[in-house]
């Protein structure tokens, strides 16, 4: 049973004209609950800055303990707005798409898994989280870190597309502030790239991608990196299963959808890309493209980690090789006497003559190979490999 409290909230209306006064959604817990496991029956993060909202709101009826009463109503970190019956842009005040779609999609998850009844055009209520409401409108990993030099200074930012489990970043320093990072998972959408067999399973090359590229950014962003997920999946967050679900909901930073055609798949992510390139340059220290596929060849040949560069182009050859060295280093200290066979070299592929910044194109497995296979399928394995390049960006930049 859920009820609302209208509460004005003077400094929202400054991002809403459009509102006058916004409603709080109440909710009563189930027996056993406490806050972390009402926050994830409601898709809330569980970060101290959203604990403590839930605290300030609720200091009237929480006693020291913080114990939830199921006989209580507790305000909840959402906002609920009148639905105008016409969109979410329009019912909220805002301009953006990308942020008017992470809220739709919020509200019909909450469907989904039964805490809403209905579709919020049929209620007219729309549902928007503290998060959303003051994210800079963007489903991407996209951080805006403290202003600190402090190396203990630890922020926590939240970007719901890591997934519930994954969404909390605690920021531990800021040795790459000033740095922008374009990642690019390959494939996605109506393509899923290279597949292989695994038991009664396939493994498709864009779900992987995703996956290992998703940490990766994480890791970019816990050392203040700004970081620009291009292929995004909304649906799919981090995720620890050695086989991982394949779809074609993915979309594109801007928005739009993958395309069905190669050459224009390829042109919108360059675009994209470039374009952001053009309005980060003032100011920034440096700005770098990643490109992450799997390969697919004969069941037989295992073929490491493959790493390309454009052309002549010496820093997209030192990146390369920089990001090389570091993960033949880790792999003799883990794993020694195992050799490593993964190569630098050039390769004209598109993004990597048509994107601007400096860009290296890796190739992260053979999807058909059984040892190939571990390191996608092993969660841990797909853990060391974005650690490995984070730690390879490190190498870069110092």
């Amino acid at each position: 049973m859920i009820r609302k409290h209208v509460l004005a909230a003077l400094f929202l209306l400054c991002f809403h004209p459009n509102i006058d006064a916004q409603a709080l959604v109440t909710a009563r817990p189930q027996k056993g609950d406490g806050i972390y496991a009402l926050f994830r029956r409601y898709n809330l993060p569980t970060t101290t800055q959203y604990v403590n909202k839930f605290l300030e709101l609720n200091q009237d009826v929480l006693d020291a303990s913080t114990d939830l009463n199921i006989d209580f109503y507790y305000h909840m970190p959402i906002h609920s707005y009148e639905f105008n019956g016409i969109n979410i842009r329009s019912t909220l005040g805002i301009t953006d798409y990308q942020l008017a779609k992470s809220i739709q999609n919020y509200n019909e998850e909450l469907q989904r898994s039964g805490v809403r009844p209905h579709h919020y055009t049929v209620d007219k209520e729309v549902w928007v989280p503290f998060y959303l409401l003051h994210s800079d409108g963007r489903d991407q990993p996209s951080a805006e870190i403290p202003k600190s030099n402090r190396v203990d200074a630890v922020a926590t930012a939240d970007f719901p597309m890591f997934g519930p489990h994954y969404r909390s970043v605690d920021i531990i320093d800021y040795s790459l502030r000033g740095y922008y990072f374009y990642l690019v998972s390959g494939h996605g959408g109506p393509d899923p790239g290279a597949y292989g067999v695994y038991g009664n399973h396939r493994l498709y090359e864009d779900e992987y991608a995703y996956d290992i590229t998703l940490r990766l950014a994480r890791r970019l962003i816990e050392h203040g990196a700004t970081v620009y997920m291009i292929v995004q999946d909304r649906n799919d967050g981090i995720r620890d299963n050695p086989v991982l679900r394949g779809d074609h909901d993915e979309y594109y930073h801007d928005g739009a959808k993958i395309s069905r055609n190669t050459k224009t798949r390829l042109a919108q992510r360059a675009n994209i890309i470039n374009n952001l390139y053009q309005r980060n340059q003032k100011g920034a220290k440096g700005q770098y493209t990643i490109v992450l596929h799997v390969d697919s060849r004969s069941n037989s040949q295992r073929i490491d980690i493959f790493y390309y560069y454009k052309k002549n182009h010496s820093a997209g050859r030192r990146f390369a090789q920089t990001l090389h060295r570091r993960v033949q280093k880790e792999y003799a200290e883990h794993q020694p006497g195992r050799g490593y066979g993964g190569t630098v070299t050039w390769r004209s592929l598109y993004m990597l003559e048509n994107v601007r910044p400096t860009t290296v194109y890796i190739e992260l497995a053979n999807i058909r190979n059984k040892l190939d296979q571990d390191r996608l399928v092993i969660v841990n394995n797909r853990q060391a490999v974005a650690n490995w390049l984070c730690d390879g960006v490190h190498d870069l930049v110092k």
